[in-house]
């Protein structure tokens, strides 16, 4: 069975055989040009101008137009240098001429042709080595705007996306480990881990990963626009309420959070700042009271 082959490749198949053609064509042309010249002006030695037609030819279009060109300079020197214009019969000294023009010709399309392969080659390699970098630097820019635990946007993340949130309303989160260094303590940083990534997964699940950030240690923040559904409050309610259960070692590790958030209108990014300041402070309000209580949030 045939295989066909791929639209990118075929696109690129086609430009380089167009490329080819037009750059034969304008070889073609140029020394015909050049060849009427030289034969309407007598000049007694055409391999002058002609030569100048290899090498343009052979810089611009390297081994196609050099070797196109190679020939019609070749063919107009037979024709110039034999008896007659037989391009068969030729004196002894226009036999060598024509053995000297050869030469030439082979050697300075070879030198030209050459040079603009190399020159190809080295554009080649600078756009391949740009394109790499590029590629390395988009992956750079995205690991470093996302958390390395928990894959959700860090503190970095969410400075760059300050202006997507601006002049519009939005609802915003903070949200805080309970006793976290204790989870550690007692039962391991791997299982502090999991419950950071746990943490990560709920509120990624809730509001969107593009809205949740983790701005360092055990400390959370989501921005989510008001849609004028209330969907935020109906999602948020049993995230502050809830007791989360996590299976580490063969036990289960019981763990709460303390969310303070609230709601306004952002025209700027000191708006940003000053909601992010109001639900910090719920949060911590939050913290302070009763740890056990079983409804622990505040309500903008």
């Amino acid at each position: 069975m045939n295989e066909s082959v791929p639209l990118p490749e075929k696109t690129t198949l086609l430009n380089r055989r167009f490329n080819l053609r037009l750059s034969l064509l304008q070889t073609f042309l140029m020394m015909t040009v050049l060849i009427l010249c030289a034969l309407f002006f007598n000049i007694p030695n055409p391999n002058m101008i002609l030569i100048a037609g290899l090498v343009v030819c052979s810089a611009l279009f390297g081994y196609p137009g050099g070797i196109l060109a190679g020939f019609m300079m070749l063919g107009y020197t037979l024709y110039f240098f034999s008896t007659d214009n037989s391009f068969i019969h030729f004196t002894p000294q226009n036999t060598q001429k024509v053995f000297v023009s050869l030469i030439g010709i082979v050697v300075v399309a070879g030198f030209v042709c050459e040079l603009k392969r190399s020159e190809m080659k080295a554009f080649r390699e600078i756009a391949e080595l740009t394109e790499h970098l590029s590629n390395e630097n988009q992956e750079l820019h995205v690991l470093s705007s996302k958390d390395a635990l928990t894959g959700i946007g860090n503190r970095h993340a969410l400075r760059n996306d300050f202006p997507s949130y601006l002049n519009s309303t939005v609802y915003l989160l903070m949200l805080d480990l309970d006793n976290f260094k204790h989870i550690n303590d007692t039962y391991g940083h791997e299982t502090g881990d999991l419950c950071l990534v746990k943490t990560a997964e709920q509120l990624s699940q809730l509001f969107g990963p593009e809205h949740a950030y983790r701005c360092g240690g055990d400390e959370f923040i989501a921005i989510v626009p008001d849609d004028g559904t209330q969907s935020f409050l109906r999602l948020v309610r049993p995230l502050c309420n809830q007791e989360n259960i996590l299976e580490a070692n063969g036990k289960q590790v019981r763990f709460t959070y303390s969310v303070g958030y609230t709601h306004g209108y952002a025209a700027e990014p000191d708006d940003l700042r000053e909601l992010m300041s109001v639900a910090d402070e719920k949060m911590y309000h939050i913290k302070r009271a009763d740890k056990h209580s079983k409804t622990r949030h505040i309500v903008s």
